[in-house]
């Protein structure tokens, strides 16, 4: 028997002397405050006329989690909810009384991750709710109409909640132009990308056109238009022209028009959008592979630009109902890598519902031969697969022992002349993240200047030479 099956079983035997409410009977009051400290008091909402739509979920619930991470609810937040026409009011229940907050920001092993983050509507950990209307599973759906009459409805779409609510309970008049920017990462194999941003229609009406600005550190460094069709409750992406990023900043995308007007809820339309860079490697390196409860559910391959496995691994060695010999353990595993490429690693699991089990730490860290740890991802809060992509980067300087450390670059990064820290004479050899070489400077000194103001913004390398070694740095132009 499978670990969700095994659950929702427990659920139904806890809950066997109980019928569930039956559809049409005048919902039962409550007053909660929820975890912000806010109260909310059913038959208020009802008195002003609203409809409530109730999550009762529980925080170690596979099929709760994945109803969450649809953001069903946060469609009709934004659309019909607080956040929007104020026509619906979403609340989200954590019905088991077993469960504390730690639960509910992911803190423990037997949580499904963080329900807090990225949660605009109010979360009320309340199992005397969950007594209140007799649920008999998890998660379990109800909208209540604003005459007060209860009923349960599919976990669905927004638009098929959208749907319920239109028939039972009074057409909803929604908003217009109402866009948001979804947070995103963007990895990019060096420091010049094409950047994609997300942005999704939570109004009636259709968006044809939209502007968007993406900010560094809060300044606006780029502007992009969106021209197409985006329906209610639809995504669409937006590429930004290409940009030399610059990963220890913080970078955010805005929508400041839509159909040519300001959109309605100022409050989502900005997003922060993550930026990773790979990361160097040497052609020879150690993947360790954390497994948590499942083993044998447990797989993970490495694939180039082109898309072909270079190196993979598992599924480990366990039993079928959880532990056995490789569960909860560190699996390790040499992998050479061609030079000149960049890398995806893949975290895969048969079962689709990621690598959460167990007390240990999950995920994958990638060491040179030195044990240096040179990228880690330890998280397994995912479903089948979970693509890390542009992990790692190999160039033909990436095996280079570098022992010139007292050689350095600076100002880095730079507008455009550099000098290099350095009491002898070296040579420096400025190569782009194609691998050729763009530059040479001769018999460089600490008081020579070299300038790279002709070139691209961008990542480059600065590979310095001396008598006593060679060093790599990456420069970033600005």
């Amino acid at each position: 028997m499978k670990k969700i099956t095994l659950l929702l079983a427990l659920v139904a035997l806890s809950f066997q002397s109980k019928a569930q409410i039956a559809p049409g009977s005048v919902a039962p009051d409550f007053t909660v405050t929820d975890i912000n400290g806010n109260t909310h008091h059913l038959a208020d909402y009802i008195a002003a006329g609203k409809t409530v739509i109730m999550d009762i979920s529980a925080t170690w619930c596979g099929p709760c989690w994945n109803f969450h991470n649809s953001k069903a609810l946060e469609d009709i937040y934004n659309s019909y909810g607080q956040g929007g026409s104020s026509e619906v009011v979403v609340l989200f229940v954590e019905g088991d009384g077993t469960t504390g907050e730690d639960d509910l920001y992911g803190q423990t092993p037997a949580s499904r991750g963080n329900w807090v983050e990225h949660t605009p509507y109010p979360i009320l950990d309340a199992s005397s709710i969950s007594d209140l209307y007799q649920i008999t599973y998890f998660p379990t759906l109800f909208r209540i109409c604003p005459d007060g009459l209860v009923s349960e409805i599919s976990a669905g779409t927004a638009s098929s909640i959208r749907t319920s609510i239109n028939a039972n309970c009074g057409t909803l008049t929604g908003t217009q132009n109402n866009v948001g920017s979804l947070e995103n990462t963007n990895s990019f194999c060096s420091a010049n990308g094409n950047a994609v941003a997300k942005i999704r229609n939570y109004g009636e009406n259709s968006i044809t056109a939209a502007t968007l600005n993406l900010k560094e550190d809060g300044n606006v460094v780029a502007t992009k238009n969106f021209s197409g069709l985006m329906p209610r409750f639809t995504t669409r992406t937006v590429t930004f022209d290409t940009y030399a990023y610059n990963p220890d900043a913080d970078y955010s995308v805005e929508v400041v028009s839509a159909n040519s007007a300001t959109p309605f809820n100022a409050n989502i339309t900005s997003a922060e959008m993550g930026v990773s860079i790979a990361v160097q490697a040497p052609t020879d390196v150690v993947v360790k592979i954390y497994t948590d409860n499942y083993p044998t559910e447990i797989s993970w391959n490495i694939k180039n630009s082109a898309g072909t496995i270079v190196a993979n691994g598992g599924p480990y060695t366990g039993n079928a109902n959880g532990g056995g010999a490789d569960a909860n353990t560190v699996k390790t595993h040499n992998v050479s890598l061609p030079s000149n490429e960049c890398y995806t690693i893949n975290l895969l699991d048969s079962y689709g519902d990621g690598w959460t089990y167990g007390a240990t730490q999950h995920g994958v860290e990638v060491y040179d031969n030195s044990n240096n740890a040179i990228y880690s991802y330890l998280s397994g809060n995912f479903t089948s697969s979970l693509p890390l992509s542009n992990a790692l980067t190999t160039t033909a300087l990436a095996n280079e022992t570098f022992e010139a450390t007292t050689l350095r670059v600076f100002p880095n990064p730079t507008s455009g002349m550099i000098n290099i820290n350095t009491e002898e004479t070296v040579t420096v050899n400025i190569i782009d993240v194609t691998g050729k070489v763009i530059l040479t400077a001769n018999n460089v000194t600490k008081d020579k200047n070299i300038d790279l103001s002709g070139f691209q913004k961008g990542m480059y390398l600065a590979k310095i030479v001396s008598a006593n070694g060679t060093t790599t740095e990456k420069i970033i132009l600005k």
